[in-house]
Protein backbone atom coordinates (compact mmCIF):
# COMPACT_ATOMS: atom_id res chain seq x y z
CA UNK A 1 0.00 0.00 0.00
CA UNK A 2 1.23 3.28 -1.28
CA UNK A 3 2.16 5.83 2.17
CA UNK A 4 -0.63 8.52 0.69
CA UNK A 5 -3.20 5.35 0.44
CA UNK A 6 -2.48 4.24 4.36
CA UNK A 7 -2.05 7.61 5.50
CA UNK A 8 -5.67 8.24 3.98
CA UNK A 9 -7.14 5.38 5.34
CA UNK A 10 -6.05 6.57 8.57
CA UNK A 11 -7.33 9.92 8.01
CA UNK A 12 -11.01 8.25 7.06
CA UNK A 13 -10.70 6.06 9.88
CA UNK A 14 -10.20 9.06 12.57
CA UNK A 15 -13.02 10.82 10.51
CA UNK A 16 -15.36 8.38 11.23
CA UNK A 17 -14.52 7.62 14.88
CA UNK A 18 -15.06 11.37 15.80
CA UNK A 19 -18.55 10.56 14.15
CA UNK A 20 -19.70 8.15 16.02
CA UNK A 21 -21.53 8.01 19.51
CA UNK A 22 -19.47 6.02 22.30
CA UNK A 23 -19.21 2.41 21.51
CA UNK A 24 -17.07 -0.29 20.41
CA UNK A 25 -17.59 0.75 16.59
CA UNK A 26 -15.93 3.90 17.74
CA UNK A 27 -13.31 1.96 19.40
CA UNK A 28 -12.53 -0.61 16.64
CA UNK A 29 -12.31 2.17 13.93
CA UNK A 30 -9.18 3.68 16.33
CA UNK A 31 -7.88 0.28 17.05
CA UNK A 32 -7.59 0.17 13.29
CA UNK A 33 -6.06 2.84 12.57
CA UNK A 34 -3.45 2.23 15.11
CA UNK A 35 -3.04 -0.94 13.04
CA UNK A 36 -2.38 1.04 10.14
CA UNK A 37 0.13 3.00 11.95
CA UNK A 38 2.11 0.17 13.35
CA UNK A 39 2.17 -1.66 10.43
CA UNK A 40 4.08 1.11 8.93
CA UNK A 41 6.16 1.82 11.60
CA UNK A 42 5.05 5.72 12.17
CA UNK A 43 5.48 6.02 16.03
CA UNK A 44 4.13 9.81 16.40
CA UNK A 45 0.93 8.96 14.41
CA UNK A 46 0.33 5.98 16.36
CA UNK A 47 0.43 7.70 19.93
CA UNK A 48 -1.88 10.29 18.14
CA UNK A 49 -4.08 7.54 17.40
CA UNK A 50 -3.84 5.98 20.39
CA UNK A 51 -4.34 9.44 22.59
CA UNK A 52 -8.06 9.18 20.72
CA UNK A 53 -8.56 5.74 21.59
CA UNK A 54 -8.12 5.99 25.41
CA UNK A 55 -11.37 8.73 25.19
CA UNK A 56 -13.14 6.40 23.06
CA UNK A 57 -12.54 3.47 25.10
CA UNK A 58 -12.75 5.14 28.47
CA UNK A 59 -16.29 7.01 27.45
CA UNK A 60 -17.13 3.65 25.53
CA UNK A 61 -17.41 1.11 28.17
CA UNK A 62 -14.31 -0.66 27.53
CA UNK A 63 -11.39 0.04 29.81
CA UNK A 64 -9.67 -2.73 29.13
CA UNK A 65 -9.04 -1.23 25.99
CA UNK A 66 -8.08 2.07 27.02
CA UNK A 67 -5.42 0.36 29.32
CA UNK A 68 -3.93 -1.04 26.66
CA UNK A 69 -3.46 1.79 24.68
CA UNK A 70 -2.38 3.67 27.62
CA UNK A 71 0.51 1.50 28.27
CA UNK A 72 1.43 1.47 25.02
CA UNK A 73 1.76 5.41 25.25
CA UNK A 74 3.45 5.42 28.20
CA UNK A 75 5.50 2.74 27.13
CA UNK A 76 6.86 5.54 24.25
CA UNK A 77 7.13 8.45 26.83
CA UNK A 78 9.02 6.12 29.13
CA UNK A 79 11.31 5.04 26.22
CA UNK A 80 11.69 8.46 24.02
CA UNK A 81 10.18 11.29 27.17
CA UNK A 82 11.97 13.88 25.05
CA UNK A 83 9.88 13.35 22.15
CA UNK A 84 6.45 12.03 23.99
CA UNK A 85 6.55 14.39 27.07
CA UNK A 86 4.60 12.48 30.03
CA UNK A 87 2.50 15.55 30.80
CA UNK A 88 0.76 14.58 27.23
CA UNK A 89 -1.47 12.07 28.92
CA UNK A 90 -1.30 13.14 32.54
CA UNK A 91 -5.33 13.61 32.44
CA UNK A 92 -5.91 10.50 31.03
CA UNK A 93 -2.98 8.54 33.53
CA UNK A 94 -5.91 9.44 36.28
CA UNK A 95 -8.61 7.73 34.17
CA UNK A 96 -6.95 4.65 33.59
CA UNK A 97 -4.85 4.27 36.96
CA UNK A 98 -8.52 4.59 38.43
CA UNK A 99 -10.30 1.94 36.99
CA UNK A 100 -7.46 -0.06 37.68
CA UNK A 101 -9.04 -1.58 40.90
CA UNK A 102 -11.64 -3.12 38.88
CA UNK A 103 -9.86 -5.81 37.59
CA UNK A 104 -9.00 -8.56 40.14
CA UNK A 105 -5.99 -10.13 38.52
CA UNK A 106 -4.47 -6.90 38.66
CA UNK A 107 -2.71 -7.10 42.90
CA UNK A 108 -2.35 -4.40 44.75
CA UNK A 109 1.32 -4.06 44.39
CA UNK A 110 0.72 -3.06 40.75
CA UNK A 111 -2.30 -0.44 41.70
CA UNK A 112 0.25 0.96 44.53
CA UNK A 113 2.59 0.80 41.56
CA UNK A 114 0.74 3.08 38.98
CA UNK A 115 -0.41 5.30 41.61
CA UNK A 116 3.35 6.17 42.48
CA UNK A 117 3.86 6.71 39.08
CA UNK A 118 0.74 9.43 39.09
CA UNK A 119 2.36 10.93 42.15
CA UNK A 120 6.04 11.15 40.01
CA UNK A 121 4.56 12.26 36.90
CA UNK A 122 2.15 14.72 38.74
CA UNK A 123 5.12 16.36 40.73
CA UNK A 124 6.92 16.79 38.14
CA UNK A 125 4.20 18.89 36.19
CA UNK A 126 3.79 21.10 39.44
CA UNK A 127 0.54 19.92 40.27
CA UNK A 128 -0.90 19.66 44.10
CA UNK A 129 -1.51 16.20 45.89
CA UNK A 130 -5.30 16.55 45.29
CA UNK A 131 -5.95 14.92 42.49
CA UNK A 132 -3.61 11.75 43.51
CA UNK A 133 -5.38 11.71 47.39
CA UNK A 134 -9.08 11.61 45.18
CA UNK A 135 -7.43 8.86 43.34
CA UNK A 136 -5.71 7.01 46.58
CA UNK A 137 -9.16 7.50 48.55
CA UNK A 138 -10.98 5.86 45.54
CA UNK A 139 -8.48 2.58 46.11
CA UNK A 140 -9.10 2.13 49.09
CA UNK A 141 -12.73 2.44 49.30
CA UNK A 142 -13.42 0.10 46.76
CA UNK A 143 -10.78 -2.59 48.41
CA UNK A 144 -12.60 -2.07 51.48
CA UNK A 145 -9.78 -0.52 53.33
CA UNK A 146 -11.73 1.23 55.62
CA UNK A 147 -9.58 3.23 57.94
CA UNK A 148 -7.35 4.05 55.20
CA UNK A 149 -10.25 5.47 52.89
CA UNK A 150 -11.31 7.63 55.69
CA UNK A 151 -8.25 8.96 56.47
CA UNK A 152 -7.26 9.99 52.47
CA UNK A 153 -11.00 11.31 52.22
CA UNK A 154 -10.22 13.81 54.83
CA UNK A 155 -7.17 14.74 53.44
CA UNK A 156 -8.55 15.21 49.47
CA UNK A 157 -11.30 17.48 50.52
CA UNK A 158 -8.93 19.12 52.41
CA UNK A 159 -6.20 19.77 49.53
CA UNK A 160 -6.46 22.81 47.20
CA UNK A 161 -7.19 22.69 43.92
CA UNK A 162 -4.90 22.80 40.97
CA UNK A 163 -4.35 22.54 37.34
CA UNK A 164 -4.53 18.87 37.38
CA UNK A 165 -7.96 18.45 39.69
CA UNK A 166 -10.92 16.85 38.06
CA UNK A 167 -13.87 19.22 36.88
CA UNK A 168 -16.30 20.10 40.42
CA UNK A 169 -18.79 18.45 38.90
CA UNK A 170 -16.70 15.57 38.84
CA UNK A 171 -15.56 16.24 42.23
CA UNK A 172 -18.58 16.50 43.64
CA UNK A 173 -20.40 13.51 42.05
CA UNK A 174 -17.31 11.35 43.47
CA UNK A 175 -17.52 13.00 46.76
CA UNK A 176 -21.39 11.76 47.29
CA UNK A 177 -19.98 7.90 47.66
CA UNK A 178 -18.52 8.30 51.20
CA UNK A 179 -21.54 10.34 52.07
CA UNK A 180 -23.64 7.32 50.97
CA UNK A 181 -21.59 4.69 53.21
CA UNK A 182 -22.32 6.85 55.86
CA UNK A 183 -25.84 7.09 55.76
CA UNK A 184 -25.54 10.35 55.30
CA UNK A 185 -28.01 10.60 52.73
CA UNK A 186 -29.15 14.13 53.52
CA UNK A 187 -25.89 15.56 52.79
CA UNK A 188 -26.26 13.62 49.78
CA UNK A 189 -29.06 15.33 48.08
CA UNK A 190 -27.49 19.12 49.33
CA UNK A 191 -24.14 18.47 47.38
CA UNK A 192 -26.08 16.80 44.64
CA UNK A 193 -28.24 19.69 44.17
CA UNK A 194 -26.18 21.78 41.62
CA UNK A 195 -25.70 18.82 39.74
CA UNK A 196 -29.05 17.17 39.63
CA UNK A 197 -30.19 21.14 38.25
CA UNK A 198 -27.73 21.17 35.32
CA UNK A 199 -25.34 23.86 37.53
CA UNK A 200 -22.29 21.67 37.53
CA UNK A 201 -22.05 19.19 34.89
CA UNK A 202 -19.70 17.12 32.58
CA UNK A 203 -19.92 14.70 30.38
CA UNK A 204 -20.67 11.44 32.63
CA UNK A 205 -22.26 13.92 35.01
CA UNK A 206 -25.17 14.09 36.35
CA UNK A 207 -25.70 10.50 34.52
CA UNK A 208 -23.88 8.80 36.84
CA UNK A 209 -25.29 11.11 39.81
CA UNK A 210 -29.07 10.25 38.69
CA UNK A 211 -28.30 6.40 39.61
CA UNK A 212 -26.30 7.24 42.99
CA UNK A 213 -28.78 9.33 44.23
CA UNK A 214 -31.76 6.73 44.22
CA UNK A 215 -31.65 4.88 47.07
CA UNK A 216 -30.53 7.44 49.49
CA UNK A 217 -34.18 9.50 47.59
CA UNK A 218 -36.05 6.08 48.48
CA UNK A 219 -34.43 5.91 51.92
CA UNK A 220 -35.96 9.12 52.60
CA UNK A 221 -39.19 8.39 51.48
CA UNK A 222 -38.92 11.10 48.59
CA UNK A 223 -40.39 8.38 46.22
CA UNK A 224 -41.87 10.66 43.85
CA UNK A 225 -38.17 12.56 43.30
CA UNK A 226 -37.14 9.07 43.00
CA UNK A 227 -39.03 7.89 40.07
CA UNK A 228 -38.18 11.30 38.41
CA UNK A 229 -34.77 11.23 38.88
CA UNK A 230 -34.66 7.23 37.83
CA UNK A 231 -36.47 8.25 34.11
CA UNK A 232 -34.34 10.81 33.42
CA UNK A 233 -31.10 9.05 34.58
CA UNK A 234 -32.10 5.71 32.45
CA UNK A 235 -32.75 8.03 29.74
CA UNK A 236 -29.24 9.38 29.92
CA UNK A 237 -27.34 5.88 30.32
CA UNK A 238 -29.79 3.23 28.31
CA UNK A 239 -27.73 3.15 25.12
CA UNK A 240 -23.64 3.38 26.62
CA UNK A 241 -22.51 0.01 28.19
CA UNK A 242 -19.80 2.62 30.22
CA UNK A 243 -22.89 3.03 32.29
CA UNK A 244 -23.63 -0.69 33.35
CA UNK A 245 -22.99 -0.02 37.28
CA UNK A 246 -25.14 2.61 37.01
CA UNK A 247 -28.11 0.56 35.28
CA UNK A 248 -27.51 -1.94 38.26
CA UNK A 249 -28.58 1.46 40.47
CA UNK A 250 -31.38 1.55 38.41
CA UNK A 251 -32.66 -2.08 38.57
CA UNK A 252 -31.77 -1.98 42.38
CA UNK A 253 -34.57 0.97 42.66
CA UNK A 254 -36.87 -1.28 40.47
CA UNK A 255 -36.50 -3.90 42.97
CA UNK A 256 -37.05 -1.48 46.24
CA UNK A 257 -40.30 -0.07 44.61
CA UNK A 258 -41.28 -3.69 43.65
CA UNK A 259 -41.45 -2.39 39.57
CA UNK A 260 -41.31 -5.75 37.96
CA UNK A 261 -42.26 -5.39 34.99
CA UNK A 262 -40.09 -2.50 34.41
CA UNK A 263 -37.11 -4.16 35.99
CA UNK A 264 -37.57 -7.51 33.68
CA UNK A 265 -37.33 -5.27 30.46
CA UNK A 266 -34.06 -3.47 31.78
CA UNK A 267 -32.85 -7.00 33.05
CA UNK A 268 -33.05 -8.26 29.15
CA UNK A 269 -32.31 -5.30 27.93
CA UNK A 270 -28.43 -4.79 29.36
CA UNK A 271 -27.68 -8.48 30.38
CA UNK A 272 -25.70 -9.06 27.25
CA UNK A 273 -23.80 -5.94 28.55
CA UNK A 274 -22.87 -7.79 31.99
CA UNK A 275 -21.58 -10.73 29.97
CA UNK A 276 -19.32 -8.80 27.68
CA UNK A 277 -17.75 -5.82 30.39
CA UNK A 278 -14.27 -6.33 31.03
CA UNK A 279 -14.85 -4.55 34.00
CA UNK A 280 -15.67 -7.27 36.83
CA UNK A 281 -16.76 -4.58 39.79
CA UNK A 282 -19.33 -3.11 37.24
CA UNK A 283 -20.20 -6.85 36.27
CA UNK A 284 -21.04 -7.77 40.35
CA UNK A 285 -22.78 -4.22 40.54
CA UNK A 286 -25.11 -5.51 37.73
CA UNK A 287 -25.18 -8.81 38.85
CA UNK A 288 -25.38 -8.37 42.84
CA UNK A 289 -28.41 -5.94 41.80
CA UNK A 290 -30.01 -8.38 39.17
CA UNK A 291 -30.26 -10.97 41.99
CA UNK A 292 -32.29 -8.68 43.78
CA UNK A 293 -34.48 -7.98 41.77
CA UNK A 294 -34.99 -12.16 40.98
CA UNK A 295 -35.78 -12.27 44.77
CA UNK A 296 -38.41 -9.87 43.99
CA UNK A 297 -39.47 -11.53 41.21
CA UNK A 298 -40.26 -14.75 43.39
CA UNK A 299 -41.95 -12.92 45.93
CA UNK A 300 -44.26 -11.86 43.61
CA UNK A 301 -44.89 -15.45 42.73
CA UNK A 302 -43.46 -15.13 39.29
CA UNK A 303 -41.67 -19.10 38.86
CA UNK A 304 -41.26 -18.39 35.24
CA UNK A 305 -40.29 -15.49 33.01
CA UNK A 306 -40.18 -14.43 29.26
CA UNK A 307 -37.17 -12.47 28.09
CA UNK A 308 -34.92 -12.13 24.79
CA UNK A 309 -31.81 -12.83 26.36
CA UNK A 310 -28.30 -12.99 24.27
CA UNK A 311 -27.26 -16.79 22.99
CA UNK A 312 -24.13 -16.35 24.69
CA UNK A 313 -25.79 -16.30 28.26
CA UNK A 314 -24.82 -19.56 29.68
CA UNK A 315 -28.93 -20.48 30.80
CA UNK A 316 -29.90 -19.65 27.28
CA UNK A 317 -33.40 -20.64 25.78
CA UNK A 318 -34.28 -20.31 22.40
CA UNK A 319 -38.17 -20.36 23.48
CA UNK A 320 -37.66 -17.40 25.51
CA UNK A 321 -39.18 -18.90 28.82
CA UNK A 322 -36.88 -19.04 31.78
CA UNK A 323 -37.49 -20.42 35.65
CA UNK A 324 -36.69 -17.49 37.65
CA UNK A 325 -35.40 -19.78 40.18
CA UNK A 326 -32.49 -20.74 37.52
CA UNK A 327 -31.74 -17.47 36.60
CA UNK A 328 -31.46 -16.61 40.12
CA UNK A 329 -28.54 -19.66 40.65
CA UNK A 330 -26.82 -17.92 37.95
CA UNK A 331 -26.69 -14.66 39.14
CA UNK A 332 -25.90 -15.63 42.56
CA UNK A 333 -23.01 -17.68 41.44
CA UNK A 334 -21.36 -14.93 39.05
CA UNK A 335 -21.66 -12.63 42.05
CA UNK A 336 -20.47 -14.50 44.22
CA UNK A 337 -17.70 -15.63 42.30
CA UNK A 338 -16.54 -12.19 41.64
CA UNK A 339 -16.97 -11.38 44.96
CA UNK A 340 -14.59 -14.04 45.89
CA UNK A 341 -11.43 -12.71 43.26
CA UNK A 342 -11.82 -9.26 44.51
CA UNK A 343 -11.87 -10.45 48.17
CA UNK A 344 -8.77 -12.43 47.73
CA UNK A 345 -7.05 -9.56 46.03
CA UNK A 346 -8.06 -6.96 48.79
CA UNK A 347 -7.52 -9.34 51.59
CA UNK A 348 -10.87 -7.54 52.97
CA UNK A 349 -14.49 -8.86 53.22
CA UNK A 350 -16.24 -5.72 51.47
CA UNK A 351 -17.58 -7.42 48.16
CA UNK A 352 -18.74 -9.88 50.41
CA UNK A 353 -20.64 -7.16 52.44
CA UNK A 354 -22.25 -5.36 49.41
CA UNK A 355 -23.31 -8.88 48.29
CA UNK A 356 -24.67 -9.45 51.82
CA UNK A 357 -26.45 -6.16 51.26
CA UNK A 358 -28.11 -7.30 48.17
CA UNK A 359 -29.54 -10.06 49.23
CA UNK A 360 -31.44 -7.93 51.86
CA UNK A 361 -32.95 -4.96 49.85
CA UNK A 362 -35.70 -7.47 49.80
CA UNK A 363 -36.85 -6.50 53.43
CA UNK A 364 -36.72 -2.93 52.38
CA UNK A 365 -39.32 -2.80 49.55
CA UNK A 366 -41.93 0.11 49.24
CA UNK A 367 -44.13 -0.42 46.15
CA UNK A 368 -44.30 2.51 44.42
CA UNK A 369 -45.87 1.42 40.77
CA UNK A 370 -43.84 3.54 37.50
CA UNK A 371 -45.27 3.53 34.56
CA UNK A 372 -42.58 2.24 32.26
CA UNK A 373 -41.80 4.67 29.01
CA UNK A 374 -41.28 3.65 25.72
CA UNK A 375 -37.29 4.42 25.54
Amino acid sequence: MREQDWREQVKTLLGRAERLEPGEAKVMALEEAARLADAHGDVPLAFEVRDALIDAATFGGFPDRALVAFAWCRGQQQRDPERFSPEQLLWKQKWVVGRLDEFPHISRKQIEGALDDVEQCFAKAGAGQRALLKLRYQAARDMGDDALAESLWARWVETPRDHLTDCRACELDDELDHHIDQGEYEVVLRKARPLLEGRSTCAEVPHLTLGSVLYPLFKLGQLEHARDSHLRGYALVQRNREFLATVGEHLEFLTLTANVEWGLKLFERHLGWALEHASHRDRFTFHSAALAFMERVLAEGRERVELSLPRTFALYSSEGAYETRALRGWLSSQAEGIAAKFDARNGTNRFHKLLARARRLNDEVVPFPIHAPSL
